[in-house]
């Protein structure tokens, strides 16, 4: 972001600071975190940002200023909030939703910030799936601490691995082979 120009790299650490903290919300409450997200998507949602929350002032005047259609942030919203109902998916296709929610939408955001040409938004779609299933194999292990398996259970099964596998740290040549 430092290479943008001072109106582009403040809205690009605008939309880095709203998923940071809308991811924190979810990974990092030692409460209730539905109920904490649900307040954080309310304020979100609301008119005008809370005058002491520095990272919705500069959310909703990024979100102004780029027009940044409304249901891009709800998406993503919807894929942080994914990681409250489902640690498991069964099938690639299952997991390539949250994937795009949580990943994609990033950069169909980053677009309308940054400028794209037609056409553009199915490559940021495709680029999205493949940085998000990147830290799904960057974290296994920190995943599995929280008790969620993303790799999906089709190819577990496929590679004679189960969940258990996954949460209790095997890494041989069948997991390699995953």
């Amino acid at each position: 972001s430092q290479l943008l120009p001072a109106d582009k790299r403040s809205a690009i650490r605008a939309l880095y600071a709203f998923c940071r903290t809308s991811d924190d919300i979810v990974d990092q409450c030692e409460s209730d975190a539905t109920q904490a997200l649900a307040t954080w998507v309310g304020q979100v949602h609301a008119p005008s940002a809370p005058a002491d929350n520095a990272v919705l002032l500069a959310w909703n005047d990024t979100v102004a200023r780029y027009a940044i259609p409304p249901y891009l942030p709800d998406e993503l919203l919807a894929g942080i909030a994914m990681d409250l109902t489902a640690n498991r998916y069964a099938t690639f296709d299952d997991l390539w939703l949250y994937c795009y929610r949580v990943a994609s939408v990033v950069g169909l955001i980053s677009m309308h910030i940054i400028g794209y040409r037609e056409g553009a938004a199915r490559y940021a779609i495709k680029l999205g799936v493949a940085l998000q299933l990147t830290n799904i194999l960057r974290d296994v292990g920190e995943d599995a601490e929280r008790g969620r398996v993303y790799l999906p259970q089709e190819d577990l099964a496929r590679f004679g691995l189960s969940d258990d596998d996954i949460l209790n740290g095997r890494r041989d040549a069948a997991f390699r082979d995953l």
